[in-house]
């Protein structure tokens, strides 16, 4: 089996290179992603699986001190798996948005400050399933998300208007539920532990600018 990966992701966010309380930021992130499988037997190769993510989450925030931060960030949110088998093409569409709101604190002084923070996200949404073939046969659900996490990472202010930011994913919960239209018929998903990953990537980079300190 052969996989193929084609990654292209864009995260910009924003924070000011010296956190003063009063400031005010603007960012967010966006991303994309496609993955293609295929089954090779030496003579004939065969695609299993195709699998396309996107993501567009902007986001706004201040700081309640110089240490304190607090933000809301807006997702939407879509994926699309294809499995062709046999002549028949199955297919899982699923669309996502909500939103999430996060505070951090900031240790020291200067240019690089670790940070730990909270993340709390609610995502409604809906998906469908899609068969074609000899029969063509659509099934749609209902989607909801929630999600909530502990994270650390460092900020690196390069002026102060531009900081480089990284985050990791610790230690978080999420609960997910599908409920199927016209029907009894749910699913609920739990996720708990170290390294969950609740809240999109469990590591993220991002570049934050600051429109507003408090002076202005």
């Amino acid at each position: 089996m052969k996989q193929f990966f084609l990654p292209a992701a864009l995260v910009l966010s924003a924070l000011t290179a010296h956190a003063q309380k009063g400031s005010l930021y603007i960012g967010g992130q966006a991303g994309f992603n496609n993955t293609t499988t295929t089954a090779d037997n030496g003579s004939i190769s065969t695609t299993t699986s195709k699998l396309s993510n996107w993501s567009f989450s902007p986001e706004v925030g201040t700081f309640l001190s110089n240490q304190l931060q607090l933000g809301v960030g807006f997702t939407f949110s879509g994926s699309r798996q294809e499995t062709p088998a046999n002549g028949i093409n199955s297919a899982a569409i699923t669309n996502r948005y909500g939103g999430t709101a996060y505070s951090r604190y900031f240790f020291g002084e200067g240019n690089f400050r670790p940070f730990v923070g909270l993340n709390v996200s609610v995502l409604p949404g809906n998906s469908r399933t899609e068969s074609t073939g000899a029969v063509n046969l659509t099934t749609r659900y209902r989607t909801f998300d929630f999600g909530t996490n502990l994270n650390a990472g460092f900020a690196y202010g390069l002026n102060k208007r531009l900081t480089v930011v990284g985050s990791f994913g610790t230690f978080g919960f999420q609960r997910s539920t599908s409920k199927q239209e016209d029907s009894n018929n749910k699913t609920t998903t739990t996720n708990f532990g170290l390294n969950a990953n609740t809240l999109g990537n469990l590591f993220t980079v991002g570049v934050y600018y600051t429109f507003r300190q408090p002076a202005e």
